[in-house]
């Protein structure tokens, strides 16, 4: 049974599995976009609205639900990236995102990480497609929104390569989101079990 201190935060979560819904039937990077924005400021008020709930015990600081939270927004490095993209996008009004082109993908046959997308060469002025190499197949491929690297306090954070110890560098934005979700949503739950909602 849930309680009513966290009521603000269990919203938050509500409103960041929205966004997250919104991303993955979006129509295009545009729409993907504004998906993500939403979801990382959710993410991001349903910690504070969290910690305002629970300031008043002397406990919740010391508990280990806090301390895995900010240990994951110092070292894991999907946790990090999605509270500083929130702060890059809403203090600092910097874009969080690319748009890589559609096209074409040349994906190697016995290996799916090994991909070049739209791959040309120019000859004598000319530019030309390049026809995928042996053991190589083409594939048609629609435009990808991407993490960019954003800044805070003259600090530079990449997108994400990992979580949780492994390794998520080829993860789409969708599968970063996911991931994030997964996270807090267990911080939610693991405060709920401990109690700290009633």
């Amino acid at each position: 049974m849930t309680g009513k201190k966290l009521i603000a935060a269990r919203k938050e979560i509500a409103f960041a599995k929205k966004a997250l819904d919104d991303l993955k039937t979006a129509d295009g990077p545009d729409d993907e976009d504004l998906s993500w924005k939403e979801f990382i400021g959710r993410l991001t008020r349903f910690w504070n609205k969290t910690e305002s709930a629970l300031k008043g015990d002397p406990k919740f600081y010391n508990s280990p639900h806090v301390k895995r939270v900010k240990a994951a927004l110092k070292s894991d490095e999907l946790i990090r990236y999605l509270s500083q993209a929130r702060h890059a996008d809403e203090h600092r009004h910097e874009e969080t995102t690319d748009v890589m082109p559609g096209g074409f993908e040349n994906i190697s046959s016995s290996d799916s990480r090994f991909r070049v997308r739209n791959p040309k060469i120019t000859i004598n002025g000319v530019t030309m497609d390049v026809p995928p190499p042996p053991g190589y197949r083409r594939q048609s491929v629609k435009a990808e929104l991407r993490l960019r690297a954003v800044n805070n306090r003259d600090q530079t954070y990449e997108a994400p390569r990992t979580h949780a110890g492994r390794d998520i560098s080829l993860a789409s934005i969708r599968t970063y989101a996911e991931l994030g979700l997964a996270f807090y949503e267990s911080i939610l739950n693991a405060l709920e079990q401990d109690g700290w909602d009633s």
